[in-house]
């Protein structure tokens, strides 16, 4: 048969479980009928045939019972196993057992004429024999058709044991490969003049090369376990002698520790080459330095810890209130960083006098300000608690930030600031509004410390469109402390955005933003934190667009 025929009308197919039963179920009614041929003759039969049809029924009953427990028919018959061998073996055993004693137990009991326990035990080994000749033919005829001759190339393989045989067995069945596996190579005495997949055993002496010429072999595939065997042998240099092509495959090991057989990551999925970040850059003003992580506890804020944690900072000062996602983030830490100091500190954003008493104990040199509510449905019912954390959570912090003369300071803002339509945007965006203004008093004081804000978008699984990781995300967010200058606030590429410029790097832009008025702003922003919780809901949001839209307006 052409391959191409085959390959295109049958070797994607594969018989049901059903249609292999039906065979299966066939083969018993032949095995029981040649039984009783071969044990009474063709007359008898005629005569007792209600005997027969009555043997065959109960064989028929007993034989599915135990095919479907062994699930014999399950299997793709073109790659059955020993494993396969086994089940049909267990399962006609039991089936044919069970009928065996049956009978006996009929006939004994005087019930009734029965049929000899010769032709049930005649029926067994018939059966048997059918079932898997059937399975070891198909399998033989696909491997058969499966070869193709157009490209063949003769092959010894060095090594016997194990992946030897291993590596012949994937020969014979992978249609993309074109190599016809004439021998074995072995340096086992015991093993020499052995045969196995229909092929020889060859000493790895001076009898081996004639042995090549006369199969024709120019290629020997060398096991990776006998790789040096080979060499100290000195058969390699006697190889490349007589131009014969030397080649091997990745041992399984290499295959486990190596990353050839790994677990599938997230960024697998996304088509597209991992974000590189510079690393350097970013240790370069982590490493030795005290670094605070407001709202650690959150999924950014995690993040970010286990990022820094890597990158060998002095000292790691975690806050969050949440006190049982922060006390599973410090079980993690002290794992797998057992040497990195750490300080777990359970405080609210929003209490100006507990983060100052941190501020004033740690002195951080570094500060990632991530704390923030962030569900939008549940702070439109929310509003002043928005404020609180969002709002005034921030500017406790950033003004600490700078009386303690922090280096830099990260703002993590979300993408919702941008022309924001609820709550939580509102309350961000006033927060960015009132670090912008207070970056710009820096500028004109001459202070030291850096404020930076950057934009966190949605990101994949959570937000299926999206091409960024939440490990990815952090790792920018980490990298735009070495980025820029005071002041300046940074977005993922997002194509709402027009009005941004390059930076360093690909994946972060530099949004051009101005704030008009900053005394007036920090007024405003002042203001709406100390009288929020007096105020109704629908004040407050009118008061953060007022701020908003006057920031924007001058």
């Amino acid at each position: 048969m052409n391959l191409r025929i085959y390959y295109k009308n049958f070797s994607s197919r594969i018989a049901s479980r059903w249609t292999i039963l039906a065979i299966d179920v066939c083969l018993v009614m032949i095995s029981m009928l040649l039984a009783c041929i071969l044990q009474l003759g063709i007359s008898s039969i005629v005569y007792k045939m209600s005997l027969y049809v009555w043997m065959i029924f109960f064989s028929l009953i007993c034989n599915l019972c135990f095919f479907s427990v062994f699930c014999t028919y399950v299997g793709v018959i073109r790659f059955s196993s020993f494993v396969d061998i086994y089940r049909v073996f267990i399962s006609l055993t039991i089936s044919y057992g069970i009928l065996g004693i049956g009978n006996f137990c009929w006939s004994v009991f005087g019930l009734g004429e029965t049929l000899p326990n010769g032709i049930i035990f005649i029926a067994y080994i018939l059966n048997f024999t059918f079932m898997v000749c059937l399975r070891i033919l198909v399998k033989m005829l696909h491997e058969a058709l499966s070869f193709d001759n157009r490209h063949c190339v003769n092959v010894f393989i060095y090594g016997f044991r194990g992946t030897g045989v291993n590596i012949a067995k994937s020969m014979r069945v992978n249609r993309n490969n074109h190599y016809r596996v004439c021998g074995f190579i072995s340096d086992e005495p015991w093993m020499i003049g052995k045969h196995t997949m229909g092929c020889r055993v060859y000493a790895n002496d001076d009898t081996l090369f004639g042995h090549l010429k006369k199969k024709n072999v120019q290629t020997i595939v060398v096991a990776p376990d006998k790789l040096a065997d080979l060499e100290s042998s000195g058969t390699t240099r006697r190889m490349l002698a007589e131009d014969i092509n030397v080649m091997t495959v990745p041992p399984l090991s290499d295959c486990l520790n190596d990353g050839i057989i790994k677990d599938i990551h997230i960024e697998d999925w996304l088509r597209r080459e991992a974000i590189q970040v510079d690393i350097r850059k970013i240790a370069a003003y982590v490493e030795g330095h005290r670094v605070m992580i407001t709202g650690a506890a959150g999924a950014v804020g995690q993040e970010i810890v286990r990022q820094l944690a890597a990158l060998n900072p002095y000292q790691l000062i975690l806050v969050d209130q949440a006190e049982s996602p922060l006390y599973d983030i410090q079980l993690e830490l002290s794992d797998n960083w057992k040497n990195l100091e750490v300080r777990v500190l359970v405080a609210d954003v929003a209490n100006y006098s507990r983060i100052e008493a941190i501020f004033k104990q740690y002195m951080p040199q570094l500060v990632f300000h991530a704390a923030s509510y962030k569900n939008i449905s549940m702070l439109n019912d929310y509003v002043t608690e928005a404020v609180q954390v969002n709002v005034a959570g921030t500017k406790n912090v950033v003004e600490l930030a700078m009386k303690y003369r922090v280096c830099k300071f990260v703002m993590i803002s979300t993408d919702h600031a941008f022309s924001p339509v609820h709550v939580m945007g509102y309350s961000k965006r006033v927060a960015e509004i009132y670090i912008q203004a207070l970056s710009q008093k820096i500028a004109k004081e001459g202070l030291a410390t850096k404020l930076f804000i950057i934009r966190f978008a949605d990101v994949y699984p959570d937000a299926p469109r999206s091409l960024m990781t939440l490990s990815e995300a952090c790792q920018l967010i980490l990298e735009v402390g070495s980025l820029g200058e005071n002041g300046d606030v940074y977005v993922f590429e997002d194509e709402a955005v027009s009005d941004v410029e390059s930076t360093c790097c690909a994946k972060v832009k530099r949004s051009k933003e101005t704030i008009a008025g900053t005394d007036t702003v920090c007024k405003q922003v002042t203001s709406l934190v100390e009288n929020c919780e007096s105020c109704e809901a629908l004040t407050i949001i009118n008061e953060m667009k007022k701020i908003i839209s006057s920031s924007e307006g001058y």
